[in-house]
C-alpha cells in the first residue's frame, strides 16, 4: 500500500531530492500519481505491474551502471527494495 509502506520509505530515503521543495529530474516521490507518471529522462520511472521494466527499481537496486539511487548515503536495504518491488508489481496504475 502506498500510504502505509511506500510513502514512508520514499519520505525516509528519497524526498530530499524528489519531494515538495526539490524535484530532481522533474520527479516527485511524495505523491503517488507523480511517482507513477513523472520524471524527465526515464518516465515513467515506475511501470505499474512490472517492476522489472521500472527504471526506479533498477536505480535503487544498483542494476543500472549509470544511475545509482540514492546517489549519496546508504543504499536501500534488500528488504526496502523487496517492498518497493512488491508494490510496483501489485500496482494497477490508476493514479
Amino acid at each position: 500500500d502506498f500510504e502505509s509502506e511506500i510513502r514512508p520509505l520514499f519520505a525516509a530515503r528519497c524526498v530530499e531530492c524528489h519531494g515538495t521543495t526539490k524535484q530532481r529530474s522533474g520527479y516527485r516521490l511524495d505523491e503517488r500519481a507523480s511517482a507513477l507518471t513523472g520524471g524527465d529522462r526515464h518516465a515513467p520511472n515506475i511501470v505499474p505491474g512490472n517492476s522489472a521494466a521500472s527504471p526506479l527499481l533498477r536505480f535503487v537496486s544498483g542494476l543500472d551502471e549509470d544511475v545509482r539511487m540514492p546517489p549519496k548515503g546508504a543504499e536501500l536495504t534488500s528488504a526496502e527494495i523487496d517492498t518497493l518491488r512488491r508494490w510496483i508489481d501489485a500496482e494497477q496504475g490508476d493514479a
